[in-house]
């Protein structure tokens, strides 16, 4: 592993980053509404499911299976390690909207294969936001940036989630992607033209004679911050933090989507909520989520993302314990109870996942679009079989065997990322 690079594909040198703040806004109004292309339909399984003649746990199966569109990520990675991570970011957009457009149908192959399609062409805007990150921002200051990015996670739960509710009661099933697919692609083409532009912009500023290459150097130079030393901790043992991150990438979504996958009927069925009142439980989960980002934002940069994503992850295992310890209480099955766990740990499990997502386009500096890549793909396999899994372990063995199976794996991720900053040392350099 090589040492951080400080400049940008645009000539910015990455000390000062004030400049990303535009071109980020755009980043996350996509990033929202390719979130709730994600989410609503774990939320809302139920009426979906319904409409297309299908069981709850069909549905778990092809909501894993559309993750499997994720696999085409290192192809995206390649365009944009290439240099064309502006027409991935517009085209996916466009491909996604589409692809939601084509989803309000009866036909239930149709449906399945417009899923894949449009998973795949998300992952490939988050991919290419990601890397043009991981160019732009050193990695002692890139929590705040992703974590800016990623509350809109949390805006998918509470702003578009509650939307969605209302015209589901209203309208159907079919809502849903009929709102979401045609705003996502005139976000994203708007996005992909205006990072363009400033990349042109950037290009004709360039000194005639000057070299194309980004220039190169230690991020130790840059900076004497405590920031600075956490940063190089990190990455001082390369192959340790690989095999940690990998094993990260590949737990926490697996027990975020065990338990995210079958929330919905949950409240729904077991806590017989409403549509409206599941839109409102879910937009809660969004102010969790936000609390979890405030937090990486407020901390991860000073403490280091690998310190602070293994604390998350591990308090993550804690709701889920106790969820399980009171099932069989008036308390525990309250809706107020239920759904205040489950927020602790959203919370926790955002925390967790946005604190370390900074540290991966240092795994490759040099193509930091494949690195972004191979974790995508990793994360996207997990959460398929996750969800397959979830729906047949909840279905077959009910919820309490589902929380436990998640908090196991959260203390595996916990696990995992101790023991990257434990053990021998290679010196920095």
């Amino acid at each position: 592993m090589t040492p951080p690079r400080e400049g940008g594909p645009d000539g910015h040198t990455p000390q000062d980053h004030r400049h990303v703040w535009p071109t980020v806004r755009g980043f996350a109004a996509t990033r929202l509404l390719g979130n709730l292309f994600v989410r609503a339909p774990y939320v809302f399984i139920t009426e979906i499911s319904r409409g297309l003649g299908v069981s709850v746990e069909t549905m778990t199966v092809v909501l894993g299976v559309r993750e499997l569109g994720g696999l085409g990520s290192p192809v995206a990675g390649r365009l944009v390690d290439n240099g064309h991570g502006a027409a991935v970011i517009a085209a996916g957009g466009v491909l996604v909207g589409i692809s939601c457009l084509l989803a309000a149908t009866p036909w239930f192959p149709v449906f399945v294969v417009v899923m894949v399609l449009g998973a795949f062409a998300k992952n490939s805007i988050d991919l290419a936001q990601n890397a043009w990150v991981g160019h732009e921002v050193p990695v002692t200051k890139r929590a705040r940036v992703i974590g800016f990015i990623e509350t809109t996670w949390a805006g998918s739960f509470l702003l578009g989630v509650p939307i969605i509710g209302f015209a589901t009661d209203r309208f159907g099933w079919r809502s849903g992607f009929l709102i979401t697919g045609p705003i996502l692609a005139l976000l994203a083409v708007g996005s992909g033209a205006s990072l363009r532009r400033s990349q042109q912009g950037a290009a004709e500023d360039e000194p005639v004679g000057a070299p194309a290459a980004r220039p190169t150097g230690s991020a130790a130079t840059s900076t004497g911050s405590a920031a600075t030393h956490h940063a190089l901790e990190a990455i001082a043992n390369p192959a340790r933090l690989r095999r940690a991150i990998w094993a990260f990438f590949c737990l926490q979504p697996f027990s975020q989507m065990l338990v995210f996958a079958v929330n919905g009927d949950w409240f729904a069925g077991h806590l017989a909520m409403s549509n409206t009142q599941l839109s409102f439980a879910t937009a809660a989960l969004g102010v969790a989520e936000l609390v979890g980002v405030a937090w990486v934002i407020a901390y991860a940069d000073r403490l280091g993302p690998v310190r602070v994503g293994g604390v998350a992850i591990g308090l993550a295992a804690i709701p889920s314990l106790i969820l399980i310890a009171m099932s069989n209480s008036a308390v525990g099955n309250s809706a107020v109870f239920g759904v205040a766990m489950l927020l602790l740990m959203d919370l926790a499990m955002e925390a967790s996942f946005v604190a370390t997502l900074p540290i991966v386009t240092e795994l490759d500096v040099d193509n930091r679009g494949r690195s972004v890549a191979q974790a995508f793909v990793v994360m996207l396999v997990s959460r398929a079989v996750a969800s397959a899994a979830g729906g047949a372990i909840y279905t077959r063995l009910g919820f309490n065997a589902t929380l436990l199976t998640s908090a196991t794996l959260c203390v595996a991720g916990c696990a995992a990322l101790t023991w990257a900053r434990r053990g021998p040392r290679l010196e920095a350099t």
